[in-house]
């Protein structure tokens, strides 16, 4: 039976314009040009979240490549010679992109990151303002959590799930066992740690939520109106009041949908079906997906 990772690769149409290895860049990552670039000076680094599954994220960045903007879609954990964990994963290959697409001509560089995706995109804005100049954080967190590892199913580390210049970022413990998640999962019929991160991202101490005030750009926080997966709405509730009692100076929009799952990415995997909404509702989850792409090319376009 073939895996998640192989029937992703097999999908994946484009060539990469680069690619990045860990033996000549320090990174593994694919650069991909539009055949007519519709957002001059302008490029993404495209973070996936915890499955892992790098090949998924290229197919993610081929459709907004197609739509016209230059795509660096960086693989950060679960690859030959990456974490294979999320145990103090560094933020540093995020710089590396950054640094590599600024030496190349692009002069605004922004990061689109889903789920942990989302929480190392909002991380490395904050870490990083001179060189990250917009954030879209899909189905967000407001912290840095605690660090986990996924192999017969998921338990704890006593540690951060990412790390910034060899030392872990401030992180918020989560209530993860197998008894929550099972339980989460048999009352939301979809895959859930909802519970694992709720008192967490409500009630985080200050060292634990991400600074996201010190972004230098503009930020774009696309989630479901309630997701099963983790709480992202209310992290994001909890992201925009932060930015305004900062008084944050840059443009900031939420877009809840009322019919998405924690794959808010615009296209077809048969993982979506993991989650109880995609099967009810597939056609209104499919048209929230593929408004989540305009959203961010509209965003990338208007106001950045």
């Amino acid at each position: 039976m073939k895996s998640n990772a192989q029937r992703a690769r097999e999908q994946l149409t484009l060539t990469p314009d680069v690619e990045f290895t860990l033996q000549e860049d320090g990174l593994i990552g694919a650069l991909y040009r539009p055949k007519k670039d519709q957002y001059p000076g302008k490029a993404i680094v495209m973070l996936g979240g915890s499955d892992g599954i790098y090949p998924l994220t290229q197919m993610v960045a081929e459709v907004y490549v197609q739509r016209g903007i230059t795509i660096l879609a960086l693989a950060y954990w679960n690859e030959p010679g990456l974490p294979d964990c999320f145990e103090r994963v560094p933020v540093e290959p995020v710089e590396k992109a950054a640094l590599w697409l600024h030496e190349h001509g692009y002069q605004k560089v922004g990061l689109w990151g889903i789920s942990m995706g989302s929480m190392l995109a909002l991380l490395a804005g904050s870490l990083m303002p001179g060189l990250i100049s917009s954030v879209v954080a899909v189905c967000p967190t407001n912290i840095c959590g605690q660090g986990f590892v996924k192999k017969k199913g998921i338990a704890k580390l006593e540690c951060s799930a990412f790390s910034w210049r060899d030392k872990d970022i401030p992180w918020a413990g989560l209530q993860l066992s197998k008894g929550a998640i099972l339980r989460d999962s048999f009352r939301e019929k979809s895959m859930s740690l909802r519970s694992c991160y709720l008192d967490a991202v409500q009630n985080a101490p200050e060292e634990a939520q991400i600074p996201v005030e010190r972004i230098r750009g503009p930020i774009l926080l696309l989630y479901p109106q309630y997701d099963a997966m983790w709480p992202s709405e209310i992290a994001a509730e909890k992201i925009a009041q932060r930015l305004k009692a900062h008084s944050f100076a840059y443009p900031v929009k939420q877009v809840g949908y009322e019919f998405a799952s924690h794959m808010l990415i615009p296209i077809h995997t048969r993982s979506k079906a993991m989650f109880q909404v995609e099967r009810k509702h597939p056609e209104e989850c499919r048209k929230s997906d593929l408004d989540s792409l305009e959203q961010a090319l509209a965003f990338w376009k208007e106001v950045w």
